[in-house]
């Protein structure tokens, strides 16, 4: 077993590559807020070569696929996609929330809510218990809705919205993740080992689709009136 997986959906651009035990045999991150489709391809190139291997000893591949901004889940999710039909892979989608929680460790009487500044005094937002458990859907909040929704106990932020419930919140009440606050591919891929373990190959031969929990900005040109040139 060999997954590859990539992240293009945020303010990042990863690739990793892991073998059926979780050991990573090439990956890389790097900070970028714009040009995931042009990197991304020479990206996954190069980190095949350097585990030394070809897109033919991939088994699955696995893909974030959202929240995050709608050019880059584009380019990541069309790449996954072409990759998947070529080789007649599995394709896996993670969402990007719960790549962001996977490496952070809790106690029992904490709980982790993750968080991406969506602007417009707005995050991305999901809360996870131990075990990486989900204990609600992710949502589009505002920053103060997103903060009155935490429960009593010592709250973990991570993600980049972090910041913003941070204000809102008295200092006894949480602390800050020390794991990155964008999402990763190793934690991408190592996800989507857990649930190939879980699941048969097969489960995961439909593509999955973006999370979209904002409309897009951008309006397409209104129609012209009937007549027009």
């Amino acid at each position: 077993m060999r997954i590859l997986a990539f992240d293009t959906a945020q303010g990042a651009l990863s690739a990793a590559l892991l073998d059926g035990q979780g050991k990573a045999l090439a990956h890389h991150f790097e900070l970028r807020q714009r040009g995931h489709a042009e990197a991304l391809l020479p990206l996954l190139d190069k980190v095949l070569r350097e585990a030394g291997l070809t897109a033919r000893d991939v088994t699955a591949l696995g893909v974030t696929i959202g929240p995050g901004t709608f050019t880059g889940l584009r380019a990541g999710l069309a790449a996954a996609r072409g990759f998947a039909l070529a080789g007649n892979l599995p394709l896996i989608g993670i969402t990007t929330l719960a790549a962001v929680a996977e490496p952070v460790a809790l106690s029992a009487d904490e709980t982790l809510a993750v968080s991406f500044d969506a602007r417009r005094e707005e995050v991305y937002f999901q809360m996870f218990g131990t075990g990486l458990r989900a204990l609600d859907e992710p949502r589009l909040l505002g920053v103060k809705e997103a903060a009155a929704v935490l429960p009593a106990n010592k709250i973990v932020l991570a993600g980049t919205g972090a910041p913003l419930l941070q204000a809102r919140l008295a200092p006894a009440r949480y602390r800050l993740s020390e794991a990155p606050a964008q999402p990763d591919a190793l934690s991408v891929a190592r996800l989507a080992l857990l649930r190939l373990s879980q699941a048969d190959l097969q489960s995961f031969r439909s593509f999955p689709s973006p999370l979209y929990l904002r409309a897009p900005d951008a309006k397409l040109p209104a129609k012209p009136p009937v007549g027009h040139p």
